[in-house]
C-alpha cells in the first residue's frame, strides 16, 4: 500500500522517539504542504506565459518549502533564469505577465493569503547574478545572496524542475573549487561558512529593524525573532549539523542534502551518528511546540504575542530549542572531527 509523505515521516519520527501525537503534527503538515504545492505546479503548468519564458524556474521557500505549512502560511516564490541559450526579448513585460499569473493563480485560484513583504521577491533573478558577487562584500545586493541561500537550504520546485536541478547543481559547483585536487578529503567549508553568514546575516537584519521599529510594529518584530529562533535556525543548523558530520563529502552528497526538508536533514543525521538521537528528540519535541502555537491566524498569534506572560513562554521553549539544536552540532561535529572548523 502507497502511502503518504506526511505518513512516512510520521513513521520515522516515532521510530526516533518522538510520540505519535507529536508526529502526526509534523505528518500532517507535511501532506498539506505536497497537496498544496502539487495543486500550485498543475495551475502554473497551464500558464502560456511561464511555459514560453524558457530557462526559468519557479520555486517555493519559507514553511511550504520546508513541508510544515497550515492553513494560515502564505507562499513564499523565487524566480531564477538561466540566461545562457536562453534570449528572452521584452524580458521585463514577460516578467510582469509572469508576476500577474502568479498572483491571479496563488490568491485567486488557491485563495493563499498576499506574499509576504508586499512581494519583495516577485522578480525574476539569472543564476548568473545570483553566482557573480558569491563571496564578496556585494553579495547581497538585491537578494543575492539571499535567493542562493534559500535555493541550498529550503527550496521545493514548483515549475521548471530541469532547470531547478540544473541551477542546484551550477550553484554547488561553485562553492567546490578546491575539490578535484583535494576529493579525497574535500570538507564543505566554504558551503558551511556561507551558512554561518547567512544566519548572522538574519540576526543583524533582525536587529536592525527593531531598533527602527515603532511601538505598533513590535509585536510583529517580537514574532519575527520568535520565528528566527525556530524555524530559521532549523534551517540553518540542522545543515551546519549534518554536513559536520561528514569527515569528507562529495557534489552528490551536497545535492542530495540540499534537495532535503530541514527534519529529512536531522533524521539523515541520527542514521549516521546514533549519539545525536537524544538531542534530536529533545529539538523535535520543543519544535512541535513550535508548529502547534503558530498555527494560528496573523491576527491570533499578534493577540498571543501581546501578552508579556505568553511572549516569556514563548521565548523560553525557543531558548530550550537552541540548547537542543546546539548539543545536536555539537556532537556532530565532535564525532567527525570538523568542530574546531566551525570555531576557528
Amino acid at each position: 500500500m502507497v502511502t503518504s509523505p506526511g505518513r512516512q515521516l510520521e513513521d520515522k519520527l516515532v521510530g526516533l522517539g518522538l510520540s505519535q501525537g507529536q508526529a502526526r503534527l509534523f505528518g500532517t503538515r507535511r501532506d498539506h504542504s505536497v497537496a498544496k504545492m502539487t495543486e500550485l505546479s498543475r495551475l502554473l503548468g497551464t500558464s502560456d506565459v511561464i511555459e514560453e519564458y524558457k530557462g526559468l524556474t519557479i520555486f517555493t521557500t519559507g514553511s511550504y518549502a520546508r513541508g510544515e505549512a497550515s492553513e494560515y502560511s502564505d507562499v513564499d516564490l523565487f524566480f531564477i533564469r538561466i540566461h545562457e541559450n536562453n534570449a528572452v526579448e521584452h524580458p521585463r513585460l514577460k516578467e510582469i505577465k509572469v508576476m500577474s499569473d502568479i498572483i491571479r493563480h496563488t490568491e485567486q485560484g488557491m485563495k493563499l493569503p498576499a506574499p509576504s513583504n508586499d512581494g519583495e521577491f516577485l522578480r525574476i533573478l539569472t543564476l548568473e547574478e545570483i553566482l557573480k558577487h558569491l563571496g564578496g562584500r556585494d553579495d547581497d545586493y538585491k537578494n543575492h545572496f539571499t535567493a542562493r541561500m534559500l535555493l541550498l537550504l529550503e527550496s521545493f520546485p514548483i515549475n521548471g524542475d530541469d532547470t531547478y536541478n540544473s541551477v542546484i547543481e551550477t550553484v554547488i559547483d561553485s562553492y567546490l573549487r578546491d575539490y578535484e585536487d583535494h576529493s579525497e578529503d574535500f570538507r564543505p567549508t566554504f558551503v558551511v561558512n556561507d551558512i554561518m553568514r547567512f544566519w548572522k546575516t538574519l540576526c543583524l537584519n533582525y536587529e536592525h529593524k527593531r531598533n527602527q521599529a515603532e511601538d505598533a510594529r513590535k509585536i510583529k518584530q517580537k514574532i519575527r525573532n520568535f520565528k528566527l529562533g525556530y524555524s530559521r535556525l532549523m534551517t540553518c543548523f540542522a545543515t551546519v549539523a549534518l554536513l559536520s558530520s561528514y569527515k569528507q563529502v562529495a557534489k552528490e552528497d551536497l545535492v542530495a542534502i540540499c534537495k532535503m526538508a530541514p527534519v529529512d536533514r536531522l533524521l539523515s543525521l541520527s542514521d549516521k551518528e546514533p549519539l545525536v538521537r537524544q538531542s534530536l528528540v529533545a529539538a523535535l519535541e520543543q519544535y512541535h511546540w513550535f508548529l502547534e502555537k503558530t498555527q494560528k491566524s496573523t491576527v491570533n498569534l499578534e493577540l498571543y504575542f501581546s501578552d508579556k506572560n505568553n511572549r516569556k513562554e514563548a521565548f523560553t521553549h525557543a531558548s530550550k530549542f537552541g540548547d537542543a539544536m546546539f548539543k545536536v552540532v555539537h556532537t556532530a561535529a565532535s564525532q567527525a572531527g570538523t568542530l574546531r572548523y566551525l570555531v576557528v
